[in-house]
């Protein structure tokens, strides 16, 4: 899927990676004292935001998955690539519902604590993931105009 000649994937991918960085240190800078009022705002807004342009992003890459080849090394990648950002996914939308979804039973410090945790396990899928996309383009030239896909890995050469 390409806007003028771009594939649309890749420009929507750095928007959650800046919004759940942000999120990230917010989160862990609010449960640590050190953030002020404000953290915990800054930390459940641009979750939020990072939880949506990442559901654009994740869109727009399931169109563009058409276009490697089924049983190929690159699907491969992909499919990781996928179920890790998913996974990331996953533990912002718990970041963003513990704390809010405490009950009165609940102690709202450790739902706090388990969002931190979300929040913090989530960065980590998301850079792994990050690392498989950055696999996808610059080994396997996925989305590159008029690539190949490579035939062997140039790198594991004998």
């Amino acid at each position: 899927m390409r806007l003028l000649g771009h594939p649309i994937h890749p420009m929507l991918v750095h928007f959650p990676i800046v919004f759940w960085t942000v999120a990230a240190a917010a989160y862990v800078a609010d449960a640590a004292g050190m953030g002020g009022e404000g953290a915990g705002a800054v930390a459940m807004y641009s979750n939020g935001a990072g939880l949506i342009m990442a559901m654009l992003a994740m869109i727009a890459g399931l169109l563009e998955l058409r276009s490697i080849e089924g049983r190929s090394r690159t699907m491969q990648v992909a499919i990781w690539h996928m179920m890790l950002m998913a996974t990331a996914w996953f533990c912002f939308v718990l970041a963003l519902v513990l704390p809010i979804s405490a009950g009165p039973h609940v102690d709202h410090s450790m739902a706090s604590l388990a969002g931190v945790a979300s929040a913090v396990v989530g960065f980590l899928f998301m850079g792994a993931g990050g690392w498989l996309g950055g696999r996808l383009v610059y080994e396997f030239g996925t989305g590159v105009k008029n690539q190949p896909e490579p035939r062997a890995n140039p790198i594991h050469r004998s």
